[in-house]
């Protein structure tokens, strides 16, 4: 996913097209990039429209992440910004980081790749079209040019994902190295269980209405599932990616991050299941949630009830499913 010495329109936005998202989020930016991009005349130049591209970057090492508090926003952010006359994206994004960070980052021909899209507001009313591309650096100190912020360091996995804005937090969640290990949920889990059941259901489930926020989900697991299920997490150094709720008979709100779909943490959290509990086993999905009936499928559960969703809380025709081990 390299774009080396010269923009090329066509196979930028193709790099684009082709980005799987990290989250929500990200499949929205896509779709508004691509529709901004295609309507630009001059799309890399800042002052010929409101609406431009920029390159930022996505700096990893043994150190974690390196974040600068921007000067104005007062949030942690990636290094990056607008692109000079002559730079492509990712050249733009290089010499972001060393007036920003003043760190030197791996530039040979692997070293850059483009790992995120985000669009977003930017200063003067500008709309910012931002490529985020993966370089790693050897966890030197920061030492940032005078006139840029000089809050700039290293953060650990975990405490650069809790700072991270929702911009940029979806694709640090996919980066994080490292395989989570399940384990017993405790009460001081509930908000970050709260906040995947969210971050999951609005990238699988953008249809099915909400009808409570992310504090009222986190309250009712701290005070109610948590106290009285069997509730296990999938916790990745610090940070929770899933989560499952059993009871006698019933598995209940099994969700994972969006940026954890697809790489076996469901099977791990089944295979768990099975340990846990053996004999009839019941669930709810919702009809529009296709993948995750398939995956249900699957794993031996059988569809026996489909209803108009009058008797959930959502209002939205579910699916019951029982499995006999």
């Amino acid at each position: 996913m390299d774009l080396k010495d010269s923009v090329d329109r066509h196979s930028l936005r193709g790099l684009v097209a082709g980005l799987p998202p990290t989250d929500a989020r990200e499949r929205e930016s896509i779709a508004t990039f691509l529709t901004a991009f295609d309507a630009l005349e001059q799309p890399f130049d800042e002052h010929a429209s409101p609406i431009h591209v920029t390159g930022s970057a996505i700096i990893t090492g043994d150190a974690g992440v390196v974040l600068h508090l921007h000067k104005r926003l007062s949030i942690w952010l990636q290094p990056g910004g607008h692109i000079d006359p002559g730079e492509t994206p990712w050249q733009a994004a290089v010499r972001e980081v060393r007036e920003e960070t003043g760190l030197e980052v791996d530039t040979g021909p692997d070293s850059h790749r483009l790992v995120h899209v985000d669009v977003h507001p930017g200063p003067r009313g500008h709309t910012h079209l931002d490529l985020r591309y993966h370089f790693t650096s050897d966890g030197a100190a920061p030492a940032p040019a005078a006139g840029e912020s000089q809050e700039v360091r290293w953060f650990g996995w975990a405490e650069a994902i809790g700072l991270a804005e929702p911009g940029l937090e979806g694709v640090l969640r996919e980066m994080q190295p490292g395989r989570p290990v399940l384990r017993r949920a405790t009460v001081a889990d509930a908000p970050a269980c709260a906040h995947v059941y969210f971050r999951s259901k609005a990238f699988a489930l953008p249809e099915v209405p909400e009808p409570h926020s992310e504090s009222e989900v986190a309250n009712w697991m701290a005070e109610t599932a948590i106290p009285t299920m069997d509730v296990w997490v999938a916790d990745l150094d610090g940070v929770v990616v899933g989560q499952m709720m059993l009871a006698p008979g019933w598995l209940h709100h099994l969700y994972l991050d969006p940026a954890w779909t697809r790489r076996g943490l469901g099977d791990e959290f089944l295979t768990l299941l099975a340990e846990r509990q053996s004999g009839r086993m019941e669930l709810w999905a919702f009809q529009s949630n296709h993948r995750g009936r398939r995956f249900y499928e699957r794993h031996g559960f059988v569809a026996v009830e489909f209803t108009d969703g009058a008797a959930n809380e959502e209002q939205w025709p579910d699916v019951r499913y029982v499995r006999h081990v």
